[in-house]
This record gives structure tokens, sequence and C-alpha cells, in this order.
């Protein structure tokens, strides 16, 4: 009787520790995460409310810097609660998160301050569509406050509390591993002693839905007009979805180890007992106190779906989900030992019936806590690296500028995730790039125009001929006339004002915001202290306009001055002096006005790009003066119409290796830019590091 009593309690004690063992898990993956955090808070600014009431926010700030803006505030505000919901607000967004969690997690005697920077460097590239007015008085260092959170004494508490959080979400769940086990060994029958394990970890993760429930239903109660409101709706949204799939897993796997191990212990039919289940809900109890509770549970159940149908429909939904699951497991068990398919209870077929149904319950709850109990991140991975390393390895910061090679990409403004670019040329963006490792960026630049068409840029006609016999030389008249008919059938009427966007000749055929990208190069700057990065500008921009960019993006303290005759710095004393950002101009440099803007072939020598076969690229130098101390080796095929395989080709390591090498040697000069198509394809990065003589 002891040891069957002992079992009970183990198992109950073993429900416990998974219960909490789970939420601490949910907490270390979720929260104390630093990239999956700031992911997370990057995903809330989207939220129709929270763009809404950020967007009030930065109007309020806005107007305290110059309040006659008052007269124009509906625009403003519209302005900028759209602006917030966009992809050009993410980067600003997640920097601040980045810091957030950093502060949170660090010993850190400052307050924690959740602060959007660069508002304004953003607000002015947008609102001249909207307010010209307003655009002219937007100061470019406006920043919002959203949230400022105590002193050290908060972060030391915050501190402790992350240490905690993580120990317990690997510790918990193995102490009720091992207090299930114990109940299951201490118990004389271990069928009975399987089926109550499986109903505790059903109820563990009953609990947890119960805790989900409380907090949307909470959630749901706050009014989202304010920004406080709107950000705890929509951070219960986003960081309590997870809980929701734990306990499904849960109630799920021990649903499993009920419904296949029960029939063992006594003949057990699972539709004659959800028969039993629902006429026990439909007929009145005999007592009145099961009266009074079932009546107050109809009532409370009633009361919600009046006030939240979708949070309780959706709950029972998935409920009645799980017990399908149940039932279809037990459906499956029983016929494996049915007499019609002459198999004995606990023969052959059933006992493997069993042990796989059995493993796959075991398998989501270890998959789920495994997940879970993983040592958090505490921040992105560029601040988590070697703080003396440069561009990722300490073996370069000694080394000069021009005697380091840098993974670049061609039309790095040509994104295949980015909407209305045709034949575009890499798979992401320039912030996507620089993430995933590419450092020196080749883009064009253009005038244009936005239309009443969304999406839809048109290039400035001033720049129009030119832009369309570029386009024609590059792509061909057919595959330009074809591109246009498309844009056409919008029939897009220029409706913004005239400004700098990142196109490849024709702004109809593809074309960014250049401004925004900007601003989101130097929050990526800001979060990856110890990279040297490099823009080599195709530019139809003027120097008085691109200068213009970068100081509203405030990327001026960043860009880096090359005086003629003198030795490049090394990348470690660029990074120490800040100076860590170098601009090529294709076509006109900055002069004396501009001199940080580069007259590129002043400066860079390269190779042909028009290379229709592998046969084709060559070493011989086409731009450029071969006493130039930077290379340039364009690595792509001209076929418009076979990019992403020829990317394939020519960026495999076998091909661009021996390639890279053979003009290291022919032109005496290390190639600088290693200039690819669809980066992600091939092997890119692991050529350049063979260059720079890295394992």
């Amino acid at each position: 009787m002891r040891t069957g009593r002992g079992s009970l309690w183990l198992t109950a004690a073993g429900s416990v520790l998974l219960f909490v063992g789970i939420l601490a898990g949910m907490v270390n993956h979720e929260v104390l995460d630093g990239p999956r955090f700031a992911a997370h808070v990057d995903e809330l600014r989207r939220d129709p409310a929270v763009a809404n009431t950020v967007g009030q926010a930065i109007t309020g700030r806005l107007l305290e810097a110059d309040p006659d803006l008052v007269a124009v505030r509906p625009l403003v505000e519209s302005a900028a609660s759209s602006l917030v919901a966009s992809p050009a607000f993410g980067p600003l967004v997640q920097a601040s998160a980045r810091k957030l969690h950093q502060a949170f997690t660090d010993e850190n005697p400052d307050q924690v301050a959740f602060r959007l920077t660069d508002v304004g460097a953003v607000l002015a590239a947008v609102l001249p569509t909207i307010s010209p007015q307003a655009a002219a008085k937007v100061p470019a260092g406006l920043d919002v406050t959203l949230a400022q959170i105590g002193q050290r004494s908060f972060a030391d508490r915050t501190l402790r509390l992350t240490r905690i959080v993580g120990t317990l979400a690997w510790l918990l769940p193995g102490l009720a591993i091992l207090a299930f086990a114990a109940g299951l060994g201490l118990s004389r029958d271990r069928l009975r002693a399987t089926v109550r394990t499986g109903w505790a970890v059903a109820v563990a993760g009953t609990g947890v839905g119960v805790v989900a429930l409380i907090g949307a239903v909470v959630a749901s109660s706050t009014d989202d007009a304010t920004l406080r409101g709107a950000l705890v709706s929509a951070a219960w949204r986003e960081f309590g979805r997870p809980l929701w799939w734990a306990a499904t897993i849960m109630i799920g796997a021990g649903g499993l180890l009920v419904a296949v191990f029960a029939g063992r212990v006594r003949r057990l039919d699972l539709a004659a007992e959800l028969r039993r289940g629902w006429s026990l809900l439909t007929r009145r109890p005999d007592r009145r106190w099961a009266q009074g509770a079932r009546g107050a549970a109809f009532a409370f159940v009633g009361f919600g779906a009046l006030l939240r149908p979708g949070l309780v429909f959706g709950v029972l939904g998935g409920l009645t989900g799980v017990l399908l699951l149940i039932v279809g497991a037990g459906e499956v068990s029983a016929a494996a030992g049915s007499r019609p398919l002459r198999v004995r209870a606990g023969s052959g077929l059933s006992r493997w019936v069993e042990v796989v149904m059995a493993g796959a319950a075991l398998a989501l709850v270890a998959g789920l806590v495994a997940v879970h109990a993983a040592p958090a991140t505490q921040q992105v991975s560029a601040q988590v690296s070697d703080t003396t390393a440069c561009n990722g390895h300490v073996e370069l910061c000694a080394r000069p500028y021009n005697d380091v090679a840098f993974p670049a990409t061609h039309n790095g403004m040509s994104a295949a995730d980015e909407p209305g670019w045709f034949l575009p040329e890499q798979p992401t963006g320039p912030i996507g790039q620089l993430d995933a490792g590419i450092r020196a960026l080749l883009i064009d630049t253009w005038y244009g125009q936005s239309t009443q068409s969304p999406g839809s840029v048109a290039t400035a006609p001033g720049s129009y001929a030119s832009a369309l016999a570029k386009a024609e030389s590059l792509y061909g008249p057919d595959v330009v006339a074809s591109a246009l008919r498309l844009r056409n059938a919008l029939t897009p009427t220029p409706t913004g004002p005239i400004r700098p966007y990142l196109c490849h000749g024709l702004c109809e055929i593809g074309a960014t915001d250049w401004a925004p990208v900007m601003v989101q190069m130097r929050a990526w700057l800001d979060a990856h202290p110890r990279e040297v990065v490099t823009l080599f500008i195709e530019d139809s921009v003027s120097p008085a306009d691109t200068a213009a960019v970068f100081q509203q993006a405030g990327l001026l303290p960043y860009v880096h001055t090359q005086q003629p005759g003198q030795p490049w710095p090394t990348l470690g004393e660029m990074i120490d002096s800040g100076r860590r950002v170098v601009v090529l101009m294709e076509r006109h440099g900055g002069g004396s006005d501009y001199p940080w803007l580069l007259q590129g072939f002043d400066w860079v020598q390269d190779t042909s790009y028009t290379n229709p076969t592998v046969a084709d690229l060559s070493c011989t130098l086409n731009r450029g003066s071969a006493s130039h101390p930077l290379f340039l080796v364009n690595n792509w095929l001209s076929n418009f119409r076979s990019l992403v395989t020829d990317a394939r080709t020519v960026n495999a390591y076998d091909t661009l290796s021996p390639y890279l090498s053979r003009c290291r040697q022919e032109r005496g000069h290390i190639p600088n830019y290693v200039a690819v198509n669809y980066f992600n394809e091939g092997e890119l990065f692991r050529a350049v590091d063979h260059l720079n003589g890295l394992p």
C-alpha cells in the first residue's frame, strides 16, 4: 500500500515539476534568448494597434520639437503610424530591443530604456510625399523613449532571474522525468502506473493551457487605444502563442499514453467513454453542489463566448482536436489487438503499435523540453562575437584595408524577396546581405518618383532617357518592353517628389527608396561595431544629394576619407576610429566638398562584367589602372534568363577559388571585392576566406 501511495505521489510531483519546468523553458526560449526576443519585439510593432499608438507617440515628440506642426498633425500621425508598420522601421526597433535585452541580462548600472533612435531621419525620408512642410521641420536627431524602467536594482533582479530561469528550464523537467521513472519503478502495477503517468503529463499540459487562457483573457481586456494596452495585448499574442502549442503537445502526448495503455488495464471502449462523458454534461446531476458547479461552468463559458467568442471557440476547437487525436490513437491501438486481425492484445503487432505510439508521445515531450531548455543566446551573434575580431577574424585586424578580400554583391539592391523587382540578382536586400556576411555592396542610384499605384516607382523625367538606354543595353529591348507593359498596365502616375532611389536603370522595373535603407544600415552598424563595410555606388544621383542621404541617416560619423598617396589604414585602425564605411562612386566623386565620396576608378581596377560563359571569365584589366590599390573581380555571367543557375555554377568553390587565385597571380594584387550574383548559391564565403589565408 505504501509502495502504491509513494508511486502516486511521485507521479503527481512529476506533473507539477513538468508544469513549472515547461513554463520556465518557455521564458528561457522566448524571452531570455536575445535574437528571438528582438524578433518578437519587431513583430509587435507590425500590430495595427501598436503601430497607431507608437505613431501617436512619435507625433507627440515631433510636436514638442515644433508645436506649429499641429496644423498638419493628422497627416504626420498617419505617416508615422504607416512608417512604424513598414519594413523601414524594423532595424530601429530591433536595435532598441537588443539594447533593452542586453540591459536586462547584463550587469548594468544605468536605467533600462526602450528608446527608438534615428526616428527623425526615417520620417524626413518619408514625409515629403505627404507634407513637405512637415518634412522640412523634422529634427534629424529625433528619438522617442517608449519606456524607462528602474535603476541598477532592476537590472540586478533581472540578471539573477535569468540565471535562475535558465537553470530551472532544464533542471525541473529532468527532475520530473526522474519522478515519473521512480513512480513506475515503485508501482506494483506498471501498466496502471504508465496510464497514470500519461494523465500526469496531460494534467501538466492542461495547467500550461490554463496559464495561456488566463493571459489571453487579461490581454484581451486591456485598452489597446493606449500604448501600454496595445503593447500588452500584442505581446501576449506574440509570446503567448508558444504556450498554446506547448499545452497542445503535452495534452496530446499524455493522451496518447492513456489511449494506448488504458485498454491493457481493462477493456476500454473510448467511444463509449466519450458518450458517457457527454451524457454527464447534458444530464442534470443528482447532487445540488454538482448542479451548481455545472451551471456555473456553463455560465462562465457562455459569458466568455459572448465577450470573446474567438478565444472561447478557439480553445474548444483545440480541445476537440486533442480528443480526436486521442480517440484515433486508441482506435488504432485497439485495431492492432482485435480478433478480426487475429492478433491478441499484447501480441507482436499490438506491442509494436504500443511501442511506436508510446515512443511518439515521449518524443513529443522530450523534443518540447529540449528546445526550450537549451541555453539562451543572450545577444545577437554580432554582439557575442569576439570583441577583438575585425570582420569576424582577429587575423584581419592588422591588415591594411587594401590587403583584405571582402565578399561583395553585384546589384545589391535588386532583391528577389522584395516586391516589384524584375530580374533580381540577389536573394535578399542590403541589410539581409550584411546579416549573411556580405561586406561590400555594389548598388545603383537613380532619381525616381512614387506613383499612385502602391509599390510602383517612376523614373524621374530628367533621367528616363539614360535609364531606358542602360536597361535596354543590359537586358535587351524585348525584356525591357515586356516589363514596361506590365508596369504601364497599372497606369502609374507620378505623384511624389523626385528623390533618390535604388534602381537598376529604370525604376519602373525595380526600385527601393534609398534613404530608409541607409537608416537601416546605420542601425546595423550600431549593432555590429567590429565590421568594416564598403559601398560601391553606380551613381546617377548627384554627390550633393548622395551626401544628404548619408547625413539624414546619421552615417557621416562612420565614413572614411582616404587621402591620395597615403597608405590605407588597417581594419583595426578603422574600427577604433569609428570610420569604417568606405564609399566609392563610379561616375562622380565628391571632390573637395565631399572628399569621403571617393572617385571609384581612381582607386579601383576591375575585370570584365559582360561574360556569357564560364570560359569568358577573364582577369584582363577592364576599368581603372593596374597601379590602383583596390581590385574588383566581377564574377557573374550576363545571362538574365538563368541568373540563379549561372550563379550556382560560377560561385561553386571549385570554379570561383581557382579563378580568384589566377587573377591574384596575373594582376599581382589580392582581389579586394569578390562581386557575385545570388551570393547564397555556391561557396563565396569559403573562397574569400581562402583568399585571406583563413582556415
